[in-house]
């Protein structure tokens, strides 16, 4: 691959930060992450012709395919309780106009957001099973 498209994906993958950090409804928090995630998926299989790479692309692209399904999963618990809201104040208020904020829905739709998070970012516990263990120092350091 030439320069530009390695810069194009690294410059995709931090609008798609960007975007998660102004995000106040559930599509916006889904699709931003999501974006970056595509472009580290990308980034981390940048070498095509070593093992080591193509073997750790796989192993992250199918961890970020069961923790995308989890956080859609959990998302879809806390837009049915909520009463069909997507924006994050009118959740809260659907939340505590139909008095469900103590129910078991939001319960599991909370673990089910913490956990997919969680396997999108891989926080420090499971810092040694993350999957781009064999990728470049300097993507590493990005993702």
């Amino acid at each position: 691959m030439a320069i530009t498209e390695f810069l194009l994906f690294v410059l995709t993958a931090t609008l798609g930060g960007m975007f998660s950090c102004g995000a106040n409804d559930l599509i916006t928090i889904f699709v931003a992450p999501e974006c970056f995630s595509l472009c580290s998926y990308l980034l981390s299989g940048y070498t095509k012709r070593d093992v080591r790479s193509n073997e750790a692309t796989t192993k992250y692209l199918l961890m970020g395919g069961a923790s995308s399904s989890i956080l859609v999963h959990g998302f879809s618990w806390l837009y049915g309780s909520s009463g069909g809201e997507i924006e994050l104040q009118e959740i809260v208020n659907g939340l505590i106009n139909t008095q469900m904020y103590n129910s078991p829905g939001i319960s599991i739709a909370l673990i089910f957001i913490t956990v997919g998070i969680g396997f999108k970012l891989s926080p420090a516990p499971c810092i040694r099973r993350i999957a781009v263990r064999s990728i470049n120092s300097y993507l590493y350091i990005y993702l």
